[in-house]
């Protein structure tokens, strides 16, 4: 691991030197963070658990100290619109109890974003990233490490200053560590052609067509009886950001989905699907932002071919004082799984999941900031057994530097560090 992680900051090192006529100023990020958080239930055991014998606790609680590294650069190329855009992260967790599941994370992304003429611009996207498993009841209590790899390309036709005609391939594949979860192990290709509209109050509308391949090459004959091996998705799809004022933004998603698995044909279904959000900027200190979505997602749940989840959030961020900034979160969903192993006169299990949060950031001086920030969800389980109840804190302190002002939140590194005010009131 160590090893590879060399291998990828010597690739980022070297991209300053690339020779290339370089346009305007290289912008570069670097942030150091180190945090404390408690977990009450970081395996995700349900309520008055029998915690196995091996595992040697008497609590499911833990208590969690971690490390990142993280680092961006924007290295301009040709023209304003010819750049290599460049983020990694490594990190370290250490937990105080649970010793089996302190683990080694990473993320980096690497896009090269260009334009030929007036007429063609483009993309070409790499990204690779290792995170711990997220645990779903306790069932699992080992190590697991999750991996995905990301490759995408795309090309625009400009057909008049304001439309343009854009044609994405993307690849992507996930896998597991453990032999448990090879079943879940997966490749994704997709293929998405539109025609994108752009205004000068800077707005952006977007309809188009999305056929995605969903390939699962690991499982078995048995397994493939119950989950099957593939399924394809088609969407016929309208996207929108649009600038409806100076205070308020809408964006969003919808939707007509097909999905139609190879082998259970039964299970193929029909449906559609939004993502909404609204950002409101109530006053020059405080944004109120609405979130609500449905769609289908994937599950590492052995008895679930597919969940649909719909729900909705609400935030609102507030600007203290010059250097203090308060976040809070209320986030409803309602998980609807489409069970494998239903009994006669059983329907599908019906989740509820109910999560509240929020966080205190405090700058220490323009690059030093210290936060705070927790939640507490709740998983109402219905047919399928007992709750699961989690609470964390976390308390930390983060370093950023950066070489030009705003680089941090245009890289998506800004997220807890104070920026300048006028640079926070500005963000899309």
């Amino acid at each position: 691991m160590a090893a590879s992680f060399k291998v990828r900051a010597s690739g980022f090192a070297l991209a300053l030197c690339l020779p290339f006529h370089v346009y305007a100023a290289v912008e570069l990020v670097l942030q150091l963070d180190t945090a404390l958080r408690s977990d009450s239930n970081p395996l995700r055991f349900t309520e008055g658990p029998v915690i196995p014998p091996t595992l040697g606790i008497s609590s499911p609680s833990d208590t969690i100290l971690s490390t990142d590294v993280r680092g961006a650069m924007i290295y301009p190329l040709d023209s304003p619109d010819t750049r290599l855009v460049l983020t990694g992260q490594l990190g370290r967790r250490h937990y105080n109890q649970l010793t089996q599941l302190d683990s080694t994370e990473y993320a980096y992304r690497a896009a090269l974003e260009w334009r030929y003429g007036t007429l063609w611009k483009g993309e070409l996207f790499h990204s690779q990233e290792q995170q711990l498993y997220g645990y779903l009841d306790g069932s699992l209590t080992s190590r697991e490490m999750t991996h995905r790899t990301t490759d995408s390309v795309e090309l625009a036709l400009r057909a008049t200053p304001d439309i343009e005609l854009p044609f994405t391939l993307r690849s992507r594949r996930t896998r597991y560590d453990s032999p448990i979860n090879l079943v879940f192990e997966s490749t994704e290709l997709s293929a998405d052609a539109g025609v994108r509209l752009k205004t000068g109050t800077n707005s952006t509308a977007r309809v188009g067509v999305r056929a995605t391949s969903v390939d699962f090459p690991q499982r078995t004959a048995a397994q493939i009886a119950l989950l099957d091996s593939r399924y394809q998705d088609n969407e016929l799809y309208l996207e929108s950001d649009w600038q409806y004022s100076v205070f308020t933004r809408f964006s969003g998603r919808v939707a007509a989905l097909k999905r139609s698995y190879d082998s259970l044909a039964g299970k193929s279904f029909s449906a559609l699907t939004t993502e909404l959000r609204v950002l409101y900027d109530y006053s020059p200190l405080t944004r109120l932002t609405l979130e609500a979505w449905n769609r289908p997602y994937g599950t590492t749940d052995r008895t679930t071919l597919y969940t649909i989840a719909t729900g909705v959030q609400a935030a609102v961020r507030w600007q203290a004082t010059p250097k203090t900034r308060l976040t809070a979160q209320a986030t409803n969903e309602l998980q609807r799984y489409q069970s494998i192993a239903l009994q006669p006169g059983q329907s599908n299990p019906e989740l509820n999941r109910l999560r509240l949060g929020g966080g205190l950031v405090y700058a220490v001086t323009k690059d030093v900031s210290m936060y705070v920030d927790g939640f507490r969800e709740r998983l109402d389980r219905g047919s399928l057994g007992r709750d699961i109840v989690q609470n964390t804190l976390r308390a930390g302190l983060e370093y950023t530097f950066e070489n030009t002002t705003g680089v941090a939140q245009r890289t998506g590194l800004g997220e807890r560090r104070q920026a300048p005010l006028a640079t926070f009131l500005s963000a899309p």
